[in-house]
């Protein structure tokens, strides 16, 4: 399957928990989780959360959980809905460009202001507890950055 799936939702110590194959991502790249869980009836669960992509298991698969409170019970018995968005993270930081200095850009207007100097774009440090060996943005470049 394309991107990320969901193979399992578990309702334990009242949190949701969605088991989540995410074969088309690298392992060790930070992963921005996002989505909810829903059941007829009015019960539902929030996620989002931005973890490390682990090593593939033995069969060759990437699986993560991500879990979150649900807003009424959900019920034995009746189907679960989950919405899911799975994205790669990274953050971005640009600098004005001095008039003029780029071949590509328009010239100059007095209307609004212009950032498109890239300067760094870094992965993003995952939200969860326990990926301590991950640099968090503002440490190493991990994209190379425009001269």
């Amino acid at each position: 399957m394309a991107n990320g799936y969901v193979t399992k939702v578990t309702l334990r110590n009242n949190e949701v928990v969605v088991k989540i194959g995410l074969d088309d991502f690298t392992p060790r790249e930070s992963v921005e989780i996002s989505g909810y869980a829903t059941q007829a009836g009015g019960a539902f669960a929030v996620f989002n959360d931005i973890q490390l992509v682990p090593e593939r298991d033995p069969d060759g698969e990437i699986t993560m959980w991500v879990k979150a409170p649900p807003s009424a019970d959900f019920k034995k018995g009746k189907a679960v809905t989950v919405v899911l968005r799975a994205a790669r993270v990274w953050t971005t930081v640009l600098g004005e460009r001095e008039p003029g200095s780029s071949p590509d850009q328009a010239e100059p207007t007095d209307e609004g202001m212009t950032w498109d100097d890239v300067r760094e774009v870094k992965y993003a440090a995952p939200s969860s507890a326990g990926h301590t060996d991950q640099t968090p943005t503002g440490g190493d470049t991990t994209f190379p950055h425009r001269t």
